[in-house]
Order: structure tokens, then sequence, then C-alpha cells
């Protein structure tokens, strides 16, 4: 049941702070993930084939799903006759109907596993990790950039990052390829941690890429969370992480994978779905108070009201992000895909890296003016001339590419900032929200 006098207040609000707000459109997002309309918990939609959640399909645009279903068999876990699996893509690219300007291309996928025993499940997760990150070595225009598979067995520094020992391992491409990486021990002497010899299931399993298409001249971000299930032969299912991922915001891309979603989450936790929820109200601590980026805090926040029930505040938030000034977000993420593909050794194109270039000129055209425009525009022209084929593009070009990257995303952190506050139930949740950081433990 939605509150008249909250949504009147959602739209008061972005009218102050100069956003757009279709009240009808709100109305009927409204009562399409009310409370009763979400207690069946997950939908199909009859014409695609996808599923997911009731509230992620509300939000994802199906224009977008041959694209996504495309990427994702150039980006999913090797095929094995052993191993059933359900691919989804999720995140703000999951959130096309109201988040024009995705970040990066999120990819989750459920592998099932059947083996006689867990250790041989946890084997054949690791071998077909492994042999997906290799892959993209072979083939065109997809280049790893980095995986995590098993977890740190010391506390480790590299690179000047700590991690603790039960922290994932983070496995640069050369590593996988070797599959061995060297990392100091409590006393500063070097061990080595071979691939062979992680637990695989165990803390975080992913794999990241970039991904060019060549026709669009465009270079995107790719990532891929794995959530890994043995199933012994007595049919009994275990999750390899320890629990079974809530289906929050996940779209299914394949009907065939229907069967399956349905077997596993009859597995999920009971408090999954309230785990998520303190998940995200961290992350927004965190992206408010410790490493500000407040873009990053709205997503956050927009995916805790909407499964808190407050969601008048959560269509508020459906309104920023498809604003003008909410493209500076894309940047970022594009010109960390410009920033790899310019490497020699990617085998992208320098044609392609040049288009994505012109994309972004367009996103910052688009989203800023005056001095700040000029001075954004004059920058990507200069790199966009320099990366030319026929051009060398300097000793200094990565650190003019970082400069730009820093300049947006202090535009952009400042366009949500201003904006959170302008919701007085929104400024006064970040405000409890740093009451509590203060405090402390």
């Amino acid at each position: 049941m939605t509150d008249p006098a909250s949504l009147e207040a959602a739209r008061a609000a972005a009218v102050r702070v100069g956003v757009e707000f279709d009240a009808a459109h709100a109305r009927q997002w409204l009562l399409a993930v009310s409370a009763a309309d979400r207690a069946q918990g997950w939908a199909q939609d009859a014409q695609t084939g996808a599923f997911g959640s009731h509230i992620a399909l509300a939000d994802f645009d199906a224009a977008d799903l041959d694209y996504f279903r495309r990427l994702a068999q150039r980006v999913r876990l090797e095929r094995h006759p052993a191993v059933e699996s359900a691919i989804a893509i999720a995140g703000s690219a999951a959130q096309g109907q109201i988040q024009l300007f995705p970040g990066d291309i999120d990819f989750f996928e459920r592998v099932h596993l059947h083996a006689a025993t867990e250790a041989a499940a946890r084997d054949r997760l690791r071998e077909l990790v492994r042999a997906t990150a290799l892959r993209a070595m072979a083939e065109p225009d997809l280049v790893l950039i980095e995986a995590n598979l098993g977890v740190y067995p010391w506390p480790v520094t590299r690179a000047g990052a700590h991690y603790a020992a039960g922290d994932s391992i983070l496995w640069a491409p050369d590593e996988v390829l070797a599959g061995k990486l060297a990392a100091p021990d409590e006393t500063g002497g070097m061990r080595t941690l071979t691939w062979d010899s992680v637990q695989a299931g165990v803390g975080w399993s992913y794999l990241g890429w970039i991904a060019a298409d060549r026709a669009a001249g465009r270079i995107a971000l790719v990532g891929l969370m794995l959530d890994a299930t043995w199933e012994a032969p007595d049919g009994s299912v275990t999750p390899l992480d320890g629990t079974v991922d809530a289906f929050v915001q996940e779209v299914y891309l394949e009907a065939e994978a229907l069967p399956l979603f349905t077997r596993l989450v009859r597995h999920v936790d009971k408090d999954a779905a309230s785990l998520y929820v303190s998940a995200m109200r961290g992350q927004v601590e965190y992206y408010t108070r410790h490493a500000a980026a407040y873009c990053k805090a709205t997503k956050r926040l927009y995916n805790l009201f909407r499964l808190t029930d407050e969601l008048e505040a959560a269509a508020y938030l459906r309104e920023l992000f498809d604003e003008p000034g909410a493209g500076l977000y894309q940047v970022d993420g594009l010109l960390e895909a410009v920033y790899y593909a310019h490497d020699p050794t990617s085998g992208i194109d320098r044609a392609t890296v040049v288009k994505q270039l012109d994309h972004v000129r367009q996103v910052v055209a688009a989203a800023t003016d005056g001095a700040e425009e000029r001075e954004l525009l004059a920058a990507l022209r200069l790199l966009r001339d320099r990366v030319r084929p026929e051009m060398d593009a300097g000793a200094d070009w990565d650190a003019e590419l970082r400069a730009v990257q820093r300049k947006c995303r202090a535009l952009v952190n400042e366009y949500f900032r201003a904006r959170l506050l302008g919701l007085p139930r929104i400024a006064a949740y970040l405000a409890q929200v740093g009451s509590a950081s203060a405090a402390g433990p």
C-alpha cells in the first residue's frame, strides 16, 4: 500500500534539487513491487523466459536481453557434463529500466557440481575456473584482468594492500597462467601458493575481464561472480562457501535454467535476505563515511529501501539514475576499460579504443556544461588524438587518463551527494549512519 504523503514528499524533494519526477510512473512501480506482489518471491517473463525476483524483473530492460545472452556465452564458466549452471545479469546492468549509465556489466552464475565427494567437487570447480580464465587468452577482444579463487592461509601484504588469513586470493592473469603466485608470510619471507593447493568455493569466486565489441566500438568491464553448490550421490546439496545466496538482484537469462534455480533456492538460508540488507547498510556506511562514493551509496540505498518497504524513498532514488549528470558515473568504468585496452598486449585494436573515447566525450558533453565541460572535453580530445593507430600515445598518456577519471569521479560524487540529502528521509538516514559510525563498536 503506497503512502500518498510520502510520495508527494519525494516528488517535492525532486523538484527542489532539479530532478524530473514522473509521479504516475512512480505510483505504477510502487504498486508493482508492493509487499503483496512480492510474496511469491520470484517470477518469469512470459515473452522472454527471463526470470528472477519480482523486484529485479520490474527494473530489467528486456531490450538488452539479446546482448547480455551473447556476452554471457563468452564469460560463463567452462561447460562440463557433470556441472549444471544458471547464469544471470546482476547489479546496475540488470536495472536498465532506471540505470541508463551502468558502470560495468556484472554476471552471476549458480554453479551446481555433481561429484562423488565434496573434495572432488572443489577440484572440478578449481579446474573449470582456471580453464574459463585462460579461455580469454585465446578469444579475440576478451582480456582477463583478475581472478579470485581460494583464501589466503596466512596474512599477506601485496601491492600495498593488506589481506588477513581467510581473505580471498586475488590472482593476476600471469599468475593464473603460471598456476602459482609468490606472497610474503608473517616473517617477511616469500612463500609460493599454487592454484591447485587452494580450496575452491571458499571466499569470493570471481573473474573480471574487459570485453570489446568492434562493431559497436564499445569496451566494457565485465565481471562474473560464482555461487557454487555440490550435490552428492544421495541427492543432498552443500553450498561450497557455506550458504546459498539469496536471489535479490539477478535476472536469469535462460528459461531452461529454471528447474535448477527452483531446486537451489529451496536451500537459501532463511536469514539470507536479512543478511543482504545488513550488507547493504554496511556498504552505505562505507561509501558515505570512509571512501566517499555517493553514487555507489545511492545504488545500495536503492536496493536497501526497496527490500525494507521504504518504497517512496526508493522511488525518489530511481529518478536520480537517468538524469544527464548521472551519466558521469559511467565514465570511470568506460575509461578503466580504455586503460586496459590501450595496452598493446590486450589485442584490442586502437580503432575500437578511439570509438570508446568518442562515446565518453558524448557522455561528458551531455552531463556537464561551462568551464568543466570545456576542460574535460579538451582532455578527452587529446587522449583520443594520441591513441589513434598512427600515433604514439606517449609515456604520460595513462596519467592524463587517470586525471580525467578523478575529475569525473569528483563531479558525479557531488551530483549524488547533493541529491541524496535533498530528501529529508534519506538525509536523516545518512545522519543516523554517521552517528552510529562515530560512536564506534
